[in-house]
């Protein structure tokens, strides 16, 4: 009921608006403190968001305001009806759809899923847990992946030949960038669960999904590292573009072509997000809803993972 009055709702709106977005606000989902050296560092708070994530939306062009977990579905609806896009960023989480970040997103894949199909363009860009969040909500919670050791490994994207035209991120995507991605290790792959090509198919993943491009983990196993839905503007990527310029604590690509090949990312991802006219009824709210209200902490000391983090108490 609530879905189908809010879809009524924002139809409306969006019919009183003729103006172009040109300033997007971003829904970056909070996620639940798993790493040790956070929990030490900062053990009364409930959740965070690794600042590189917001560095790279604003580096693209895009505001930030956080998304908290374990909310209403009413409180999920509202903030699709306020931002332009999500992002659900990598990290560590249980993956169990009623709690949590895997909750949040479940929640609003379903939310953002609706309002496509009535012709209301929001998208959402899922980056390694992110990704893999993705793929479980569009089966219900089934859990579709295989052990793998990609941790710590640079990689060049092998495309898929006929996604090359198919694709949203590849289609109109720059020949130097493609290049780039294609031949040299940069992307940064820091994960233990992969998505094979026959885990792809049985689940039925590609019902819902194309594959875009594959890669190999240390031990020879093909695994896909690009996902798009076929109808919806979703995107998931298996590695950290964000990692390239905004994160020193592992061996992460740190080069001029690296830089540059995984900004385009994020700039795909902003341009999207300026497609749909979703706004705030009065700058007062967003400006209290913005990023900018929560304090930075540098964990760089401690972790060796993340150099600097918002810590939430949810």
């Amino acid at each position: 009921m609530y879905l189908s009055v809010f879809l009524t709702l924002i139809l409306s709106f969006f019919t009183k608006l003729t103006i172009c977005n040109e300033s997007p606000v971003i829904g970056i989902l909070t996620q639940e403190v798993y790493w040790s050296s956070l929990i030490h560092l900062k053990p009364s708070n409930n959740t965070y968001i690794a600042a590189s994530y917001v560095k790279a939306i604003e580096a693209s062009g895009g505001r930030v305001v956080p998304v908290f977990t374990n909310r209403t579905t009413e409180y999920y609806i509202d903030v699709v009806r306020k931002v332009n896009g999500i992002l659900v960023p990598g990290g560590g989480s249980a993956f169990n759809i009623s709690f949590g970040i895997s909750q949040s997103t479940n929640e609003i894949f379903h939310i953002a899923k609706h309002i496509n199909e009535v012709n209301d363009h929001f998208p959402i860009l899922g980056i390694c847990l992110g990704f893999e969040l993705l793929l479980m909500v569009s089966i219900k919670g089934k859990f579709p992946f295989s052990k793998c050791n990609a941790q710590d490994l640079n990689l060049p994207l092998t495309l898929i030949p006929e996604m090359e035209k198919k694709s949203m991120l590849f289609s109109n995507m720059p020949k130097d960038i493609q290049n780039i991605l294609v031949t040299k290790p940069v992307t940064a792959n820091h994960h233990k669960k992969c998505i094979t090509k026959k885990n792809f198919t049985s689940m039925e993943l590609d019902h819902f999904w194309n594959s875009i491009t594959l890669n190999k983990d240390s031990n020879n196993l093909t695994f896909i590292s690009t996902v798009e839905a076929k109808n919806y503007p979703f995107v998931g990527l298996q590695f950290h573009p964000e990692k390239n310029a905004y994160e020193w604590k592992r061996n992460d690509p740190h080069s001029w072509s690296a830089i540059y090949s995984a900004r385009y990312f994020y700039d795909w991802f902003i341009n999207e997000c300026r497609k749909n006219k979703h706004r705030y009824i009065d700058n007062n709210t967003l400006d209290n809803e913005l990023i900018y209200n929560y304090p930075i902490t540098y964990v760089g000391k401690f972790n060796n993972t993340f150099e600097e983090v918002y810590f939430f108490d949810e």
